[in-house]
């Protein structure tokens, strides 16, 4: 088997238009990796479980293998998939994360840790805020030395934010660690934290399953008394609720209505996270009582935002309005350009509304929804879509009267409506919490 991962790291095929980091992290994996076959054998453990957190080693390398499909057929046969984070080498290195999230009283203020990842050159640490503050946290070694976040990113506000610190360079924590936050220093808060296993594949930790080619792997584990359901794609897509305009692409977008959790009993478990616009990949419910013993998840339907982009050159008829006749593709879907309308918007510029058809049959599992137009790098302003099927009907964009009949405009981020259901069951057991144990 070592063989045989060898092999294939050394075949690997290094494309052109390969970042040089790509490039480095590659040949850094493939020197690691020969290093570790050239050791005695390990006996790995198979975790039942891993959250968000569970990342060893993050080679950055997702934009070369979506480019190249070879490449990532390569890597993917020689390297880990880390659930909703990219490929990594299994290093000999310990890396330390948290297991469950943490919840966390600040005097009037409510925090969840939700990921804490510890690794050789970056700690990161993930969390929910409930209320508005900007919760800078420290880090406290055995030792007492502090460290502070290098960078914070922060989604959201108000009532919910969705915080991400890094630290990087080394931090010296293993099994557990020390948080204080900047305006509550007097409070010291203890994070117990597991050394990092190695997993075989997805499947012995999460159930998948596959629909037109979109794969859907649902990671269960526990989260106090919730449960907490993580789920991961090849491409580690963001998941989003409803159409929104911030969606970027490559998101999965997931109408309110198209995702439940049940029971053996029909019983509905609402989800906490449901409707936010915050991109996430886990969700969150409350768990039956001890009569549970399965949960169901279904998505009847979700929509793919493709990275697809087409420059088109819309031939304009003179007159105020009439008849277009004019065509092209994109994601492989055809787009008809039917009719045109020239009009004033009220601060009296000049507009021109396209009116498109998009003649997906309606047997099949996936249909053309959506795409977004922009002209000079200016965002179309306006959108008309059916009003029971969502589809767009047209779309309108600023235009010069007096050029020369050619309307220039990108046409990108289509979206993909697709028909599932994805359905997984999933064992109760699987969300049993070691908190909820040690504390009864």
């Amino acid at each position: 088997m070592s063989n045989n991962i060898k092999q294939a790291i050394e075949e690997i095929p290094i494309p052109a238009m390969l970042h040089e980091r790509s490039l480095n992290g590659i040949h850094q994996a493939k020197e690691e990796w020969d290093t570790a076959l050239a050791i005695p054998k390990r006996r790995k453990r198979i975790i039942n479980r891993v959250v968000a957190a569970s990342l060893i080693g993050v080679l950055s390398i997702s934009a070369a293998v979506t480019f190249n499909p070879h490449l990532s057929a390569a890597i993917q046969r020689a390297l880990q998939f880390i659930p909703g984070i990219g490929v990594v080498q299994d290093s000999s290195i310990d890396s330390y994360m948290l297991t469950e999230p943490v919840d966390i009283k600040l005097s009037n203020h409510d925090v969840t840790i939700t990921a804490m990842l510890v690794q050789k050159d970056m700690t990161t640490i993930e969390l929910n805020a409930y209320t508005e503050s900007s919760f800078k946290i420290n880090i406290i070694s055995e030792s007492g030395k502090v460290f502070e976040s290098s960078s914070v990113s922060t989604y959201g506000g108000g009532s919910f934010s969705k915080i991400t610190h890094k630290f990087y360079g080394h931090v010296d924590i293993k099994d557990y660690a020390q948080l204080s936050f900047d305006d509550f220093k007097k409070e010291v808060f203890t994070i117990p934290l597991s050394k990092m296993d190695s997993i075989d594949s997805l499947n012995a930790i999460g159930d998948s399953m596959e629909i037109d080619d979109l794969e859907i792997t649902a990671i269960p584990t526990p989260a106090g008394h919730k449960g907490r359901i993580f789920l991961s794609t090849k491409h580690s897509n963001p998941f989003r609720y409803n159409e929104h305009s911030s969606a970027e692409k490559g998101d999965l977008i997931i109408l309110n209505e198209n995702i439940s959790v049940t029971d053996e009993f029909g019983n509905d478990y609402p989800i906490d996270n449901k409707g936010t616009w915050i991109p996430f990949k886990d969700i969150y419910f409350n768990l039956g009582n001890s009569d549970v013993k399965k949960y169901t998840l279904t998505i009847p339907q979700l929509m793919s935002v493709g990275h697809e982009e087409v420059k088109l050159s819309i031939n304009v008829p003179d007159g105020t309005e009439g008849p277009l006749n004019q065509s092209f593709d994109i994601a492989g879907y055809p787009v008809e350009l039917t009719k045109f309308n020239k009009f004033k918007s009220q601060d009296n510029k000049d507009f021109i509304e396209i009116y498109v058809e998009m003649p997906n049959p309606q047997q099949l599992n996936r249909s053309l929804k959506d795409f977004d137009v922009s002209i000079d790098t200016t965002l179309g302003s306006y959108k008309a879509r059916d009003a029971t099927t969502g589809v767009l009907k047209s779309f309108s964009v600023s235009y010069d009267p007096n050029d020369s009949g050619k309307l220039d405009v990108t046409v990108s981020k289509p979206i993909i409506d697709m028909k599932g259901p994805w359905k997984f069951e999933i064992a109760a057991d699987k969300f049993k919490s070691q908190q909820v144990a040690e504390h009864e």
